[in-house]
């Protein structure tokens, strides 16, 4: 026999047992006798044998993939999520598809339209449209739709009562860093952000001000500085309003790990000091945190376990659905924040 066209019947005359036997050894569907089991698994070495995915999905009526939709695969944060996500699909026996949008509501649309036709068992979306503070009819109908073919699973808020919803907590996120640099004797504190569109960002700036009353700290609307998303660059262009204004702040919030790094890099590309100067703490606390110089403090997530709950979602519906479940998070303490001198 050719390697490339065995099938299931080769491996069953090959063993001498039945096609339905090969399929039950293969599925673990039944128990089988051990030594009809060694002479299929022996067989099934010997030809380097894989069953058509498609038609064993057929059988089972299960395709053990998972889709998963990001906005940019090229975020620290979005890779960091994957990488979770695909470890714990891994664990579980499936494998997924990591489709990126780049946040363009076209390529949303065209990757949605993909997934009813492959069918994944499920479906993850991190970030795009789904994150907007002001829902996108047009979309919500679009995964309504798609959620008749695949389960849909969002890390965000759930747009629909029957998408389960498992988020970063934007608001715990931004309290435990400001609350953080006042305890290092910061009283001037700013914000570099991006996206206000989005809840996240809103929720974000809507806890900054409401931790900043709550301490007594003032708040400078010339120290809330938007950018224009969450790149390297945008932290370069948030270093350069910061140098334009006549008075800086001695600390400063980053809207994430990369936009973080770049307005360290502009504000030492200035003569500034970090953490003599100017303390700077990020949010997301992926790989990108630990190898700038100085390493930045970051407000970080257990990624594992924030896959595992996705995963855990998409495959093991709950009843009743958590529409609105926000993970833990923690400061990881680094090199780029000081108490004040």
């Amino acid at each position: 026999m050719e390697k490339k066209k065995v099938t299931i019947y080769d491996i069953a005359q090959e063993a001498r047992v039945s096609p339905a036997t090969v399929s039950r050894i293969l599925t673990g569907a039944v128990s089988v006798r051990e030594e009809k089991r060694q002479r299929v698994m022996e067989a099934i070495a010997k030809y380097d044998f894989h069953p058509n995915a498609y038609a064993r999905a057929l059988t089972e009526k299960r395709t053990r993939t998972i889709a998963m939709m990001v906005a940019h695969s090229d975020n620290a944060y979005y890779s960091s999520v994957f990488a979770a996500c695909e470890n714990e699909a891994y664990l579980r026996g499936y494998v997924i598809m990591l489709m990126d949008t780049s946040s363009r509501p076209e390529n949303e649309v065209s990757v949605l339209n993909r997934i009813r036709e492959l069918r994944p068992e499920a479906t993850i979306l991190c970030g795009g449209r789904i994150d907007l503070e002001k829902q996108d009819p047009a979309f919500t109908e679009l995964l309504r739709q798609t959620a008749e073919y695949t389960r849909i699973v969002v890390g965000s808020r759930s747009p629909l009562p029957e998408i389960p919803g498992i988020f970063v907590d934007h608001r715990a996120s931004v309290d435990i860093a400001v609350r953080y640099l006042a305890g290092l004797g910061h009283r001037d504190i700013g914000f570099v952000y991006s996206g206000r569109e989005y809840f996240g960002t809103v929720e974000r700036l809507d806890q900054f001000r409401k931790v900043l009353r709550e301490l007594g700290l003032p708040f400078r609307q010339e120290w809330l500085i938007g950018v224009q998303d969450y790149s390297v660059t945008a932290g370069l262009e948030g270093a350069r309003k910061l140098m334009a204004l006549g008075r800086c702040p001695t600390a400063l919030l980053g809207m994430n790990d990369m936009v973080s790094a770049g307005l360290l890099q502009g504000l030492i590309t200035a003569g500034v000091r970090v953490p003599q100067d100017i303390s700077l703490l990020a949010f997301d606390d992926t790989f990108v945190s630990a190898i700038t110089t100085p390493k930045l403090t970051s407000v970080g997530y257990d990624y594992q376990s924030y896959g595992a709950d996705l995963i855990r979602a998409a495959v093991e519906p709950e009843e009743p659905c958590i529409t609105d479940r926000r993970i833990p998070v923690f400061i990881t303490e680094r090199d780029s924040c000081a108490p004040l001198r």
